[in-house]
């Protein structure tokens, strides 16, 4: 007799894998390539900060209007349409970066390539990821979240590898976003077409948005988005301030941000076990309080083995916070997944700007340890919140 499971063995895991793997080739090219190191580049050609901080800005403007639109184009145009373009958005961005100094442009022509490179990610994202939660398996959903967010998370530390071996001169690390990018559409081409769903009869944003929030579990989401975009940013943006400020040189900032980002990278699977295990709001709270104590030993305890090992702790909670809203998204019982996935991603989106603007705010009020100090408070704002019946 059979042990096979015949309910495992229905699973698309042909797609499953497919996915996987276009999404990480596309996060490397769109993300690790165009939003970490490009503005490298750019500073290269002689962009001063502030212009710099227009291009960045012009990258999360243009990822909002790729995150609405995703759900009404998949719905009209089919989930692999939406992702191919997203992919040949961010392309096209690429070769417009590289032509601008060729044609003597003036560099707010870079904004119009960042604006590009930013819609072509948000339609790829949302495309693709409700595809691939769709059709998991129910049960191990947050664990395939987590695995996924494991996998995306290696761009941004693979991406600046890449350029250390390859240069920043002349227009070569661009090309490798643009192979990075297209190398996705192989994979995709392995990925079946998922069945029309449930939400295809669903014709407003009123609809989709009735149908999600009366469950507890997109609140928990929205609220995990909000306070961890947030967080997320004012760390990611500030940090460099703090450390500078308790004697760290450019270089031991460097190793404290790849702690970071290691955290980030390591931790995700974890993070997903628990939310199937645990829940979304104990492992929501778990990630809160952490983040908190973090925080405030960062603040209290200026040692270097100290600093480094809680800021690889800290960039796995960090982390885990749009992980536990993408998981909030899936798990939500809904019929449109992608309008879940959409919405929670443009909450997180939208709170990054603000955290660096009011811990920015303290920190030049007081100290650069506000920064801390705030996201401790955050933190415990967060596990009081998810707590409270």
């Amino acid at each position: 007799m059979s042990s096979t499971n015949p309910t495992q063995s229905a699973y698309d895991w042909r797609t499953i894998t497919a996915l996987n793997i276009a999404s990480t080739l596309a996060q490397i090219g769109q993300f690790g390539i165009i939003f970490v190191i490009v503005p490298v580049w750019l500073a290269l050609q002689g962009l001063s900060a502030a212009q710099l901080g227009f291009f960045a800005a012009s990258l999360w403007m243009g990822q909002m209007p790729g995150l609405g639109l995703a759900p009404w184009l998949c719905r009209h145009w089919g989930a692999r349409t939406v992702v191919v373009v997203g992919l040949g958005g961010s392309v096209v961005a690429l070769l417009g970066i590289a032509w601008v100094p060729m044609a003597s442009l003036p560099w707010p022509a870079y904004l119009v390539c960042g604006l590009l490179a930013g819609l072509g990610m948000g339609l790829r994202w949302v495309g693709l990821e409700p595809w691939l939660y769709n059709i998991a398996p129910a049960h191990a959903r947050g664990r395939l979240v987590g695995f996924h967010e494991t996998l995306i998370a290696a761009a941004p530390v693979v991406a600046p590898a890449i350029a250390a071996w390859v240069g920043m001169q002349g227009h070569t690390i661009l090309w490798v976003g643009v192979g990075f990018t297209v190398s996705a559409l192989v994979p995709l081409a392995f990925a079946r077409t998922p069945p029309v769903e449930e939400a295809h009869h669903v014709n407003s944003w009123r609809q989709s948005a009735q149908a999600a929030w009366p469950h507890r579990i997109f609140k928990q989401g929205l609220l995990i988005a909000l306070y961890g975009g947030m967080l997320e940013s004012a760390l990611a943006g500030l940090f460099a301030v703090f450390a500078g400020d308790r004697g760290f040189e450019a270089e031991g900032i460097a190793h404290l941000l790849t702690a970071f980002g290691l955290g980030g990278l390591l931790l995700q699977y974890p993070v997903g076990w628990m939310a199937d295990h645990w829940g979304l709001r104990a492992a929501g709270a778990l990630a809160a309080l952490g983040t908190a104590l973090a925080a405030a030993l960062l603040a209290c305890v200026p040692g270097v083995t100290v600093a480094f090992s809680t800021m690889f702790v800290l960039g796995g909670l960090i982390t885990a916070f749009l992980t536990l809203s993408l998981i909030a998204a899936t798990k939500t019982p809904t019929p449109d997944m992608a309008w879940n996935v959409s919405s929670l991603s443009m909450a997180y989106s939208l709170s990054a700007v603000v955290g660096p603007v009011v811990a920015g705010g303290a920190m030049t009020a007081t100290s650069s340890v506000a920064l801390m100090w705030f996201a401790a408070v955050v933190g415990v704002v967060m596990v009081g919140l998810l707590l409270k019946r």
